[in-house]
């Protein structure tokens, strides 16, 4: 009995996320997708209308819970700052981590983003001195990060993670957004143009 109950309690919960999924599916659509960020042409970004830019924290800047940020990602946001892109991490990370690469980077912050709701966000754009209409987001993730920008209107770059080890929830999360970005491809949600490098 227990058994049953148990099976149909899962079988509930999927058919739940399915329906989750129908309904709102164009706000997991990434404008773009890339390998990593350091691989976003900064004419692409400039070709779509983007100067701002907010930027997760874990495994699109550094690998998950590491401090270190590689030299390729460091020089390429130098070249976006050479290129007048204003830029500010937007992280759900705690604020000492965020703060710590935040000032190593010279980068503003924003730590317990809380995304994908769109508060921080608008809160980022503000602090600088930007506009929706020219700003887009970059993120490893499409709960978080994509979402929360198509709700709010921006564009969105999805990116691969930089590191495989992550916790197992996450993982779990990443065996769901692969199969939505194999049925996003099948549909022609994302057109082969918006899928580089992937």
């Amino acid at each position: 009995m227990t058994k049953n109950l148990t099976v149909k309690l899962i079988n509930r919960i999927k058919n739940r996320f399915k329906n989750f999924i129908k309904r709102n599916i164009m706000l997991l659509v990434p404008t773009l997708i890339y390998d990593s960020i350091e691989k976003i042409p900064i004419n692409e970004l400039k070709k779509i209308n983007v100067n701002t830019l907010l930027i997760d924290l874990d495994n699109t800047l550094v690998p998950w819970h590491k401090n270190e940020i590689p030299a390729k990602i460091i020089n390429y946001l130098q070249n976006l700052k050479k290129e007048g892109f204003k830029i500010c991490i937007v992280s759900n990370a705690l604020p000492f981590r965020v703060k710590k690469i935040s000032k190593e980077l010279n980068i503003p912050y924003i730590a317990l983003a809380i995304k994908p709701s769109t508060k921080p966000l608008r809160k980022a754009i503000k602090l600088l001195n930007s506009n929706i209409e020219n700003t887009a987001i970059i993120g490893d993730q499409l709960f978080t990060d994509v979402l929360a920008g198509n709700r709010l209107g921006i564009k969105t770059i999805f990116v691969k993670p930089l590191a495989k080890f992550e916790l197992i929830t996450s993982k779990f999360i990443r065996l769901i957004e692969k199969r939505i970005i194999s049925y996003l491809i099948k549909k022609n949600y994302i057109k082969k143009e918006k899928k580089q490098g992937v």
